[in-house]
C-alpha cells in the first residue's frame, strides 16, 4: 500500500510556474519574431519593384531588337540610322535608352569610331536596377536572305 501511494504522489503534469514561464518566454520569443518580420516585409516591395523593372528592359531590348531586325530586312544600309532616330535618348517606364557609335580594335577594345574603317552601334538600356547591352552592325547585304525574328 504504502507504494501505491507513492505512485499515487507523483506528479505527470506541469506546475503553473513552468506554465507561467513557458508562456513569458514564447511572448519574448513571438515580440522578437513579429519585430523581425515586420522589417523584412518593409524590404519585400523592393524585390518585387527590381523584377518588374528588370523584365521591362529586357522587353524593351526585345523591342529595339526585333525593330532593327525588321529596319535591315527592308535596307541594311539604313538600318543602324533607324534605330538611332527611332530610340536614342529614350526614356520611358524608367527606362533610358541610348545609342553610340562605336569601333573596335584588333585586340577587341572599344575605340573611337572616328579611327575606324568599320562601326557598330552599341545600343544600351538601363534601367532601375541593370543595364542590358546590345551590338547592331549593318554587315548584311541587300541580296541576302531576310531574317526573321
Amino acid at each position: 500500500m504504502k507504494g501505491a501511494m507513492a505512485r499515487g504522489n507523483s506528479s505527470r503534469g506541469f506546475t503553473l510556474v513552468e506554465v507561467i514561464l513557458t508562456l513569458i518566454a514564447a511572448g519574448i520569443l513571438s515580440v522578437f519574431f513579429v519585430n523581425y518580420m515586420g522589417a523584412a516585409l518593409d524590404f519585400s516591395w523592393k524585390s518585387v519593384e527590381i523584377v518588374t523593372g528588370d523584365a521591362e528592359t529586357e522587353g524593351k531590348m526585345e523591342e529595339i531588337i526585333a525593330y532593327y531586325t525588321s529596319k535591315i530586312n527592308e535596307d541594311p544600309d539604313t538600318a543602324l540610322t533607324a534605330v538611332v532616330s527611332n530610340y536614342n535618348n529614350q526614356f520611358t517606364n524608367d527606362i533610358r535608352v541610348t545609342t553610340q557609335y562605336i569601333g573596335f580594335d584588333a585586340g577587341g577594345a572599344e575605340i573611337d569610331p572616328a579611327s575606324s574603317v568599320t562601326f557598330v552601334l552599341k545600343v544600351t538600356a538601363k534601367g532601375p536596377a541593370n543595364e542590358l547591352v546590345t551590338i547592331l552592325t549593318d554587315s548584311r547585304d541587300i541580296g541576302d536572305p531576310a531574317v526573321r525574328y
